[in-house]
Formats: structure tokens, C-alpha cells, sequence
């Protein structure tokens, strides 16, 4: 009788976490719900847990990740042994606690992550969008070259190894410290103002394999990094996964604010990345105006062949590491997908707009329209048009 009481009572908590799971799940579909849900609920979760979880020297997600798959195992194991020796009660039991511990998990994931992949775009102070009509081929010349030329500065201010590798001359932690500076310059209060520390994954060589160089664990607060992350996109991957933590969880959005604050920073070490993240978004910006060519390859070859050779350092480094890098990519597609990411993995980046004229330039290459520019290369222009690069 005992056991029935408590069964019913297990199962009331059960049906109450689903009911609360599709409420949720049916409030996530309105944009200002979810906003509210982000500067709120949301953003109160992670100052708390973020803080109780900076205490620890080592990564909160990592150890849930290990416990849930060892509570995995142990779960199969008992529920053979159950069955095998029919303890009905038990199974019933066991089973409900599960479904309890899920769902009591799904609740927590939605209200302080899922809610937020669907809140307002970010601030137009932060991030706008424009066409070829708003920039002159003129302007853009110039984004490249400062883009360049910064690229360059840095790379030379930037100590670098015998296989042109960056060498800090820091610490992780004072990575950290110096990530929590530089994020102060993002004063709108769209975004949240707690700045977590950033933390290593020990098992480097698990998410490395999986291609994984960064992870925000939102019912932690914890913005986690690979522990193989030493290069030059450290700061980087770093200021993305803080990102998150302030409320930014789109992939692309994430990547957009981590280089409004590095490329703004007077650490070169900070910087450099940035610059050599933005290479590429930069000079496309020359190829989508007619006869850019003979420019193009200018800047092209202006680009120090250092920067190059690290590039290829980090894509070797990582193309060691083929294992699981498929399984990786498909979790990652499915986990970003079922945040309504219909583009999946494919979401890290926000392709342009562009109408074909029709026509063909003098050098052989068709004259197109952008109708909007790229997610990296808006933001480029916005901190162009706003005097911030420099």
C-alpha cells in the first residue's frame, strides 16, 4: 500500500513536469515571451549558478556530462535486473524517478536556454544590416584594408613559436580576468551584466575528436572551453561561449558579439584572432562590387604569409581528430535544430542576400546585387560606420 502511495505520489510530480514542460515548449513559440523569459528568469539562473559554479577549479558541465552517463549505465543495469526478477515495484519506481530527473532537467534547459535562441535580434547599436546601397565600393576597400592591416599589426605584436603558432604570455585565468574587462564595453542592457570564468575541459581529446572547441552550459552558467584550445582562436572561441552567457544563444549572433568586443581590444593578444576571423569576410566584401578583381588580389597578397601558415597549422591540428568528428557534428545539428535552428550546424554563420543582374563585369564575373551583406561582414560595417575601427 505504501508503495502505491508512493508511485502516485511520483507520478503526480511527473505529470505536473510534463505539463510544465508544454507549457513551456508552447510559450517559447512567442518572441516576447522568450524575451522576457531571457532578461529575467533566464539571466537570474545564471548569475546565481554561474557564481556558485565558478568556485569550482574544474568544469561543472564536464562532471554532470560523466555522472549522467555512468547514472545511464547504472539505469540499464538495474532495469535487467528488474525485469529479469519481475520486481514490478521497483521498475515502476525506478522508471518514474527517471522520467522525473529528465523532465525536471528539460524544464530547467528551456527556461534558462531554449526560451532564449528566440528573443529579440540584438541591439542595432551592437549589429545592423545593410546593402550594397548603403557602402560605396570606396568604403569597402577601406574595411579591407583595416582589416588587414590590423591583422598584420597584431600578428607582428604577437609572440609566436618556431611553427608560427601564437605563444600567450598569460595564463587561462588571466585570459579570464582579461575577458571580464573587455566585456564591460557591452553596456546596453540587452545583455546581461554578469561575465563568468571561462573553464577547461579536461577530456580534451574527447571533444576534440568531436570537433567540439566550445560549450555554454546554461543551468551551470559555466562557458566551457576544449582544453586543447591554445591557438590562436582562443579569445575567440573564449568571448563566444561568454556570449552565450549574456544571452546571446544564436551560434552566429554569439560569433558577432565575440568580435565586436575582441576587435575592439588593445591587447593584441586578444585581438589578433578576431582579425584573422574577419580576413575572409572582409576581403568578400570587395569581391561583391564589378571589376573588384585587380583589388582584390592586391589584398589579397597584402596578407602576411604568417597568417596564413597559422591557419593551416590550426585546420592540420585539428583534421588529426577524425573519429567521431561526424557523430559531433550531428549532435550538434540535431541539439541546434531542436532549439527551432532550422539551418542546424549550419547556423554559426549568417550567409548575405545577393540578386544576380544578370550582367557581367570587365572581368568576366557576374554583377550581382546584395541585397544584405553577411552576419560577420554587417558587423564589420557597423563598426566601420561607427568609427570603431581603426
Amino acid at each position: 500500500m505504501i508503495e502505491r502511495k508512493s508511485a502516485l505520489k511520483k507520478l503526480i510530480v511527473l505529470l505536473s513536469l510534463v505539463a510544465l514542460f508544454v507549457t513551456l515548449t508552447l510559450l517559447s513559440k512567442s518572441k516576447a515571451v522568450c524575451e522576457f523569459f531571457a532578461s529575467t528568469f533566464a539571466r537570474a539562473w545564471i548569475f546565481v549558478f554561474g557564481n556558485i559554479f565558478g568556485v569550482l577549479p574544474f568544469s561543472g558541465y564536464e562532471l554532470f556530462l560523466i555522472a549522467a552517463i555512468v547514472l545511464a549505465v547504472v539505469f540499464c543495469v538495474y532495469l535487467v535486473i528488474f525485469l529479469a526478477k519481475r520486481r514490478w515495484n521497483r521498475l515502476v519506481s525506478m522508471l518514474l524517478i527517471a522520467a522525473i530527473t529528465v523532465f525536471s532537467f528539460l524544464n530547467i534547459y528551456t527556461a534558462t536556454a531554449s526560451m532564449t535562441y528566440n528573443r529579440n535580434d540584438l541591439p542595432a547599436d551592437i549589429y545592423s544590416q545593410y546593402s550594397s546601397k548603403d557602402l560605396t565600393y570606396a568604403e569597402a576597400l577601406e574595411i579591407a584594408n583595416i582589416i588587414i592591416d590590423r591583422a598584420n599589426e597584431t600578428f607582428s605584436a604577437t609572440k609566436h613559436d618556431t611553427d608560427g603558432n601564437i605563444v600567450y604570455p598569460f595564463n587561462f585565468k588571466e585570459l579570464c580576468d582579461m575577458m571580464k574587462e573587455e566585456y564591460k564595453r557591452l553596456d546596453n542592457r540587452y545583455f546581461s551584466s554578469y561575465t563568468p570564468s571561462g573553464k577547461r575541459i579536461i577530456n580534451k581529446t574527447i571533444m576534440s575528436e568531436l570537433h567540439i572547441t566550445g560549450v555554454f552550459f546554461a543551468p551551470f552558467g559555466e562557458a566551457n572551453v576544449n582544453g586543447n584550445e591554445n591557438n590562436l582562436y582562443l579569445p575567440h572561441t573564449l568571448a563566444h561561449e561568454i556570449a552565450h552567457s549574456k544571452g546571446v544563444m544564436k551560434e552566429f549572433q554569439a560569433d558577432i558579439v565575440s568580435c565586436y568586443v575582441l576587435l575592439q581590444s588593445d591587447n593584441p593578444y586578444l585581438s589578433y584572432g578576431a582579425y584573422v576571423q574577419c580576413l575572409n569576410s572582409a576581403l568578400n566584401i570587395v569581391s561583391l562590387y564589378p571589376d573588384s578583381k585587380a583589388h582584390y588580389d592586391l589584398l589579397e597578397a597584402k596578407v602576411n604569409d604568417a597568417i596564413y601558415t597559422e591557419r593551416r597549422n590550426y585546420t592540420a591540428f585539428y583534421s588529426q581528430f577524425h573519429h567521431f568528428d561526424d557523430l559531433g557534428d550531428f549532435l550538434n545539428d540535431i541539439y541546434l535544430k531542436l532549439q527551432k535552428q532550422p539551418d542546424g550546424s549550419g547556423s554559426y554563420v549568417k550567409p548575405g542576400e545577393i540578386i544576380d543582374t544578370g550582367n557581367t563585369d570587365n572581368d568576366g564575373r557576374p554583377i550581382v546585387e546584395v541585397v544584405n551583406f553577411s552576419g560577420m561582414q554587417n558587423l564589420l560595417i557597423t563598426l566601420y560606420k561607427q568609427g570603431k575601427l581603426a
